[in-house]
């Protein structure tokens, strides 16, 4: 049976959902920029700002000066949620199986419904309209039997437009297309080979796919194969659900950039307090801690630990943080984001051990600080987080 795989998403999301909320904005030229940055880049632009010669990644200065009337709002995740709750709702009742693919933007495995709901393009054509009438959003639709073909075909149309690319016609619907079209060679770990790809004049995914395979892996090495498939239109990774393990995040959002050890470290124990008392509150332990920043380049980093054993107090956790905060920072550039998540969470049942290892003063240690982070638990809920913190350097 031949996959039916649909790309529905939201363009510019964060413009589109900050539009919802003010309508002043919905003719005017918008970016999602951060402000408080001495270099900021735009991350979103909207329809009206592309015709002013606007374009994500531009300077924020240089953009300002080609488009003076250019309203510029900071980035909100709040904006991305909204639109995949919006996203889900409606996804829900046509497809059986579905991936996020980036903020705002989901990738559906029909295969197999097509008694149900008809073909694949009916589908991605009634989550459009479903939720441009429930939620007043607008978006793409690309159809084809891959995840790349689908979402290709999803980026190259405007709003409420859809793109159905039927089997068969992969090789020919990507021949044309530029190189850097294909959303997979965006990662920061790609860019040495489209640099090379530029370095040898191949600048259509057609160039490539004519390319014998042995003189792409003289100049590509390991990635020749990808990208080889790429430019064919082939693509053998399956949809894959979310996970449903629960986890617990905190997002910190650095404004402006640093590259201050201390700040960052104190951000970081102040998110991880935050963790653990909602750990505690929800009577839940984590049995792993893992650690994403984002650098100003745009280059990210995660690193993941497991916790032996699984604990929700600072004490035990904080060492596995410190440890992953040492083998993400290891470049002298600022960083603009860095998320604390806790994974692996199941229900709190401490047992004692019949024969404890640790010393009595070890002991004494830890149960010291298990009350102080009870008693700042009870002041926190009762006066607010600023009420009382931890002395440090930040």
């Amino acid at each position: 049976m031949d996959r039916q795989i649909v790309c529905v998403g939201i363009p510019s999301v964060e413009v589109a959902v900050a539009r919802l909320h003010d309508p002043t904005l919905r003719t005017r030229p918008v970016a999602i920029a951060p402000l408080s940055m001495p270099r900021a880049l735009l991350r979103e632009v909207s329809v009206e700002a592309e015709q002013e010669g606007l374009a994500v990644g531009m300077s924020l200065d240089h953009a300002r000066r080609v488009c003076p009337a250019l309203h510029v709002l900071s980035p909100n995740p709040r904006r991305g949620r909204y639109s995949d709750e919006a996203l889900l709702s409606v996804i829900g009742r046509y497809a059986p199986l579905w991936e996020p693919s980036r903020p705002g933007s989901f990738v559906l495995d029909v295969t197999g419904t097509g008694k149900l709901f008809g073909p694949a393009c009916d589908v991605g054509a009634k989550v459009q309209q479903d939720v441009l009438a429930r939620y007043h959003l607008d978006g793409v639709a690309g159809v084809g039997s891959n995840k790349l073909v689908a979402q290709t075909a999803a980026s190259l149309v405007a709003p409420s437009e859809l793109y159905d690319v039927r089997h068969g016609s992969e090789r020919v619907f990507m021949s044309p297309l530029a190189v850097r079209t294909l959303p997979g060679l965006h990662r920061p770990c790609m860019r040495p080979v489209l640099e090379r790809l530029d370095d040898l004049n191949l600048l259509t995914l057609g160039d490539v796919a004519e390319s014998p395979l042995e003189a792409l892996e003289v100049v590509l090495g390991d990635y020749a194969g990808q990208v080889s498939r790429w430019a064919h239109g082939i693509d053998y990774l399956p949809v894959l659900p979310p996970s449903i393990q629960p986890g617990l995040d905190e997002v910190i959002l650095l404004e402006p950039d640093t590259v201050d050890d201390l700040l960052l470290w104190g951000r970081l124990l102040d998110a991880l307090q935050r963790l653990c008392r909602t750990l505690r509150s929800q009577r839940r332990v984590c049995g792993a801690l893992s650690l994403s920043i984002r650098y100003s380049d745009q280059i990210e980093v995660t690193k993941r630990e497991r916790i032996t054993p699984e604990s929700c107090w600072e004490h035990d956790v904080s060492p596995v943080l410190w440890s992953l905060f040492q083998r993400c920072f290891t470049r002298r550039i600022r960083l603009r984001q860095m998320t604390v998540s806790a994974t692996g969470l199941t229900a709190y049942a401490e047992q004692m051990a019949l024969f404890d290892a640790r010393s009595a003063e070890e002991q004494r240690r830890q149960d010291r600080a298990r009350k102080l982070a009870g008693a700042l638990d009870q002041l926190h809920a009762r006066f607010g987080e600023q009420v009382i913190r931890y002395g440090r350097n930040h």
